[in-house]
């Protein structure tokens, strides 16, 4: 085949892949907000030890995916496969008082979207601030990946990083 042909048959797979995944404009304002309000509902009941609103923010499934990693965990990489392992995990963690930084706060920046119709990508920096002296906590760079059920947003997979402490 010559070069020509290559780009035709290139530009035609594009156009039909665009075509299936009906791609919305990542600057639809509606969504992006939607989206943002799910990520600052999800810490909002973390840090409340609110477990019923924290688990409503998520696709309770066994697809449901988290991994992340921590220099302060332990094992420096936690990770939960399937929902019900996390649910488990968090509703014991809440029950026992066990949740740190709640009363801190966070801002988001670098804010990157990808959304689809049915599900979304959403990619940001994080930085997690003491509510009382605003000292900075941590920083983190994380990732969320969205399916919308029932016309709402829900997390399917949670990934974080929290970088090293600067010291």
């Amino acid at each position: 085949m010559k070069k020509k042909e290559y780009l035709l048959i290139a530009s035609f797979c594009l156009l039909l892949i665009t075509a299936a995944f009906k791609v919305k404009d990542a600057g639809d304002a509606a969504e992006q907000k939607a989206i943002t309000k799910l990520i600052e509902a999800e810490t909002t009941a973390y840090y409340r030890q609110d477990f019923e609103t924290w688990k409503d923010c998520f696709v309770n499934e066994n697809y449901f995916r988290q991994y992340g990693f921590w220099e302060g965990y332990p094992e420096k990489v936690k990770y939960f496969n399937g929902f019900d392992s996390l649910k488990n995990f968090k509703q014991k963690q809440f029950a026992e008082n066990r949740t740190i930084w709640k009363d801190s706060y966070e801002k988001r920046h670098n804010e990157n979207f990808r959304i689809y119709d049915k599900v979304a990508w959403y990619t940001f920096e994080q930085d997690s601030f003491d509510g009382t002296t605003h000292q900075l906590l941590g920083q983190s760079i994380e990732t969320r990946i969205l399916e919308k059920h029932g016309g709402k947003w829900k997390i399917a997979y949670l990934g974080f990083h929290y970088l090293p402490s600067k010291k």
